[in-house]
């Protein structure tokens, strides 16, 4: 029997529209082992239709194996949660028949996902970047930097919210976007709010999706309000990731518990570093 888990990730972080990542402590596992067909069970033991189309996925020409799945991600919440199921049962089913190889995991992974950033963190872990010919790489973060993430109660389906995205944006859009990311990237490495001040908003995914999670803008408001460097729908959402210091997150995270108003709960998750692993 194999064991595998990944993390979950926060994707975009505002203007790294399926570009940027960050994996997070809480993690999906699954046990898998040969059988004489295919079985996919929930954390009951019951088959579950929805886990094995994301099972059916990333299996290939894997032989049949039952597996077993049990998450602590929160789903449909854009907090990668069908990613770390792909990453992980792609890696189950590669050592199961061999040798794990991370990239091959993540092409599969991401294939199936249809974009490749949640894919990449779920496999590498930390803070990643996919390139425009598919390249991953790990982007620093500084030591001082700690999270917060905003769940609301309220389910967003990725399907639904790219789906009102536009299918081109113009110069302006595109200019001030590259303008964000250089500067967030720089944020992320540096702790430096002057660099996180240029980097808030998104014109690309965020504005266009407001209208389908209207909490998620308030969320984001209020930890910036709160003393947060920096604050983005967590994928597609409705879910929000800020960004701050030690000092300030007991204060970001009262204040997005206050714009909740009790319809959702909020984590202080810690950054994973190790991305998928076998257990």
């Amino acid at each position: 029997m194999i064991v595998a888990s990944a993390p979950a990730s926060s994707a975009n972080l505002g203007p790294g529209f399926d570009v940027l990542a960050l994996a997070l402590s809480p993690r999906c596992r699954v046990t898998a082992e040969l059988a004489e067909g295919w079985e996919v069970a929930g954390p009951d033991g019951t088959t579950d239709e929805a886990l094995e189309a994301l099972v059916w996925g990333v299996a290939g020409a894997a032989p049949p194996h039952r597996v077993e799945v049990a998450s602590d991600i929160p789903i449909g919440k854009g907090l990668g949660s069908s990613a770390a199921l792909r990453v992980a049962v792609a890696a189950a089913l590669e050592t199961s028949s061999g040798e794990m190889r991370l990239e091959r995991v993540f092409r599969n992974a991401a294939q199936a996902e249809g974009h490749p950033d949640n894919a990449a963190a779920a496999v590498y872990g930390g803070l990643v970047a996919v390139g425009a010919l598919g390249a991953v790489r790990r982007l620093a973060m500084h030591a001082s930097l700690v999270v917060v993430v905003a769940v609301p109660d309220a389910v967003l389906a990725t399907a639904e919210a790219r789906s009102v995205l536009p299918a081109e944006v113009s110069r302006g859009v595109a200019v001030r976007t590259a303008a964000r990311i250089a500067f967030l990237v720089e944020g992320l490495r540096t702790a430096d709010p002057e660099a996180f001040r240029e980097a808030a908003g998104d014109e690309i995914h965020e504005t266009p999706r407001r209208h389908l999670s209207p909490i998620s803008f308030r969320l984001g408001y209020a930890a910036r309000a709160a003393g947060a460097l920096h604050a983005a729908w967590s994928g597609a959402g409705p879910s929000v990731l800020a960004v701050t210091t030690e000092d300030r997150r007991a204060a970001v995270q009262v204040a997005m518990e206050e714009a909740l108003a009790g319809s959702g709960i909020v984590l202080c998750p810690g950054i994973d570093r190790d991305g998928v692993r076998i257990e």
